[in-house]
């Protein structure tokens, strides 16, 4: 890969930042599927139209609000993950107008509460992305399932809102998914630089449709980078089986021989040590 080749010349100057985790509040590279949104997600058709006569072109505008269960997000560095837990959901939006855009002053109102912007810690380093839409974004933590009336974004000090799309109330107070991992196939030991096959398979134990999501996460020691992601991305009919194939790169896992543990974090949770050999002193 182009980018390894970048870190592996330059490690030594970005040492520094490896395996660190990141963002402060508020904090999957995709473009917002727009199409394959299941009944358990809502998103807006297209960017909301900034009302006419309340803002100038340096005022923020929201757009493209995404609800979702479970996001995925990308960051610099490398790893970029999913963020599923069965107690939380998400609320995306992007900020239109100035480059620099602040995410201060915005929250998610409901009838009855409110909240600002922000994410449960997230692998990796600075997110450049999440639930597909790229910096400047407003990303809300919201309980699951809620009741809530009316949700909307706000800013302060302005009269401007922007309502959440059509079937978010529906959303937010549905139940989230759930899957049981059925299988997960690795090889014991793989040398160094030799393509490790994974694949795994999970079945949606829920009564709705929706995303499967996990991150596949493997070392790479040899460069200055977060561990390697792999996201794995289906829909799953409720009560139906998916299944997916990834090889990885091995090239850069390690400095010396050793057991390598490959962990598997979002609609599953899973880990196997695998022992890494042949590892050249060489660079």
């Amino acid at each position: 890969m182009n980018r390894r080749r970048l870190l592996a010349s330059c490690g030594t100057c970005l040492a520094g930042l490896a395996g660190c985790l990141s963002e402060s509040p508020a904090n999957t590279a995709e473009t917002p599927n727009q199409t394959e949104s299941p009944p358990s997600e809502t998103t807006t058709d297209s960017p909301t139209e900034r009302p006419s006569g309340t803002q100038t072109d340096t005022t923020p505008s929201v757009g493209d609000i995404v609800v979702r269960k479970a996001i995925r997000y990308e960051s610099t560095m490398g790893s970029g993950g999913v963020l599923t837990a069965s107690e939380t959901q998400y609320v995306v939006a992007s900020i239109q107008g100035p480059q620099d855009a602040s995410t201060d002053g915005f929250s998610l109102e409901t009838d009855a509460d409110s909240w600002d912007p922000g994410l449960p810690k997230t692998a990796g380093a600075r997110n450049h992305s999440v639930a597909g839409i790229e910096r400047p974004y407003l990303a809300f933590t919201l309980p699951s399932p809620l009741s809530a009336s009316n949700p909307r974004i706000r800013r302060d000090g302005e009269d401007t809102e922007w309502s959440l799309p059509d079937g978010a109330t529906e959303t937010l107070a549905a139940s989230a998914l759930r899957f049981e991992l059925d299988s997960l196939t690795v090889p014991e030991s793989v040398s160094q630089g030799e393509q490790l096959s994974v694949s795994l398979s999970a079945t949606n134990v829920a009564e709705t449709n929706g995303r499967f999501l996990a991150a596949v996460y493997w070392p790479t020691k040899r460069i200055a980078d977060d561990d390697e992601s792999h996201v794995v991305e289906r829909t799953v009919a409720a009560g139906e089986s998916m299944s997916a194939s990834l090889d990885i790169d091995t090239s850069y896992t390690t400095n010396e021989a050793e057991s390598i543990p490959l962990r598997i974090r979002g609609h599953v949770i899973a880990e196997r040590d695998i022992d890494v050999s042949d590892v050249s002193t060489d660079w």
